[in-house]
């Protein structure tokens, strides 16, 4: 199966996607090992998305030339969903150190992810919004129309609040070394976010020259969930 997928394809779907999806899990259990309070969970469910989607991207890849085109669409969007929960679950994050558990009950986080997958499982009804075939080099191809609304969605519910209530946050810290950290934490998350929308836009594009290019910073993807583990998680 990796004969008939590009080096380049491999290198990314396999060594930076599940290679770093796996780095992502280690994070997971490296936060659990340390509590087991809903804080740790919340963080740890960013984590583990991040490395179900990446398995999710190997195993399309696999598929892409072998099944109907139709199962490897909804892989792609199945994979693409997952790393758009993981979003959320930084807000959630953000939102119990903000509020606190008290405030932001399990009820309250169920209903924010519940509105929230439902909104990204319309991506799965946009009219050819994804194409994967010969004509696209075997690669995910987008319309406009599945780029617009995706970056809506992640974007206005996702990013937007969880940068807002960072820098409330960052503003409430008094202690030096706390607001040195979360600027870390920032930082990684930022890297993150600009994964997610730079995807976004080689898929749209599919140029394979500048896909090519942007693999370069896919890389970022690891020093991202670095800095957010060392900039706050692992003091959980």
């Amino acid at each position: 199966m990796l004969q008939t997928i590009p080096f380049s394809r491999v290198i990314q779907v396999f060594i930076i996607f599940l290679g770093g999806g796996t780095f992502f899990l280690v994070l997971s259990f490296l936060v659990l090992r340390k509590n087991k309070h809903r804080l740790n969970f919340t963080i740890c469910g960013f984590f583990v998305l991040i490395f179900l989607g990446g398995l999710c991207n190997a195993i399309y890849a696999l598929l892409t030339t072998h099944v109907d085109e139709s199962i490897v669409v909804a892989l792609h969007i199945i994979t693409y969903i997952f790393f758009c929960l993981a979003q959320i679950f930084l807000l959630l994050f953000n939102l119990i150190l903000w509020k606190s558990e008290k405030l932001i009950s399990l009820k309250k986080q169920l209903i924010i992810l519940g509105v929230y997958s439902a909104l990204l499982t319309i991506l799965f009804f946009i009219p050819e919004g994804v194409r994967i075939n010969e004509n696209t080099h075997y690669r995910p191809q987008w319309n406009l129309q599945f780029f617009i609304y995706a970056n809506i969605i992640w974007i206005g519910f996702a990013m937007i609040p969880t940068l807002y209530i960072s820098l409330k946050l960052y503003k409430m810290f008094e202690d030096l070394e706390i607001k040195k950290r979360w600027r870390i934490y920032m930082i990684g998350m930022i890297m993150i976010y600009v994964e997610l929308f730079g995807v976004g836009i080689m898929i749209l594009i599919n140029d394979p020259f500048l896909r090519q290019i942007w693999n370069i910073y896919d890389v970022s993807v690891l020093i991202g969930a670095f800095l957010i583990y060392y900039g706050i998680v692992r003091q959980l």
